[in-house]
């Protein structure tokens, strides 16, 4: 059997800014992990609906909830309006253009309801499928719908 090797250190082996900059750039990558069954595929692609609903949150103070599913290959976003109802429409080009600007997805509907309408789980997750559902059946009663086809 052969001896082992002692353990040495050297200063190369201390990473320098240069060497951590080298590194970020060969693994810079993002790893979502989370159920197939929840995500979209829209173009061959599979997008997290958490990933749209965030940016969608984002895109103005009164939205106060966002849920987006698919339906017949086109992206339907369902945001809860907490502001007055003037304002609804000033949402739907911001949306779809926050959409477009971080997803490269074409929003196909736009639908503004009240707060409360997206349906949550005891668990505190929302219920896509139901919704998507309540819409197939006009069961929403929005304030404003935008078809963008």
């Amino acid at each position: 059997m052969a001896p082992k090797e002692p353990l040495t250190t050297s200063r190369s082996s201390v990473p320098s800014a240069r060497n951590m900059e080298e590194e970020a750039d060969r693994h810079d990558a993002l790893f979502v992990v989370g159920s197939l069954d929840e995500t979209l595929e829209l173009r061959g692609l599979r997008y997290h609906p958490i990933d749209i609903e965030t940016s969608v949150s984002r895109a103005h103070r009164s939205i106060a909830e966002s849920a987006v599913f698919t339906w017949t290959n086109l992206l339907v976003v369902v945001v809860e309006l907490s502001g007055s109802e003037q304002e609804a429409l000033d949402l739907v080009p911001l949306v779809t253009n926050v959409v477009l600007k971080e997803h490269h997805l074409i929003v196909g509907v736009v639908v503004i309801v009240d707060p409360g309408v997206i349906p949550i789980n005891s668990r505190g997750e929302k219920q896509r499928m139901h919704l998507r559902d309540s819409f197939l059946a006009d069961q929403l009663d929005p304030i404003y719908v935008a078809y963008n086809m």
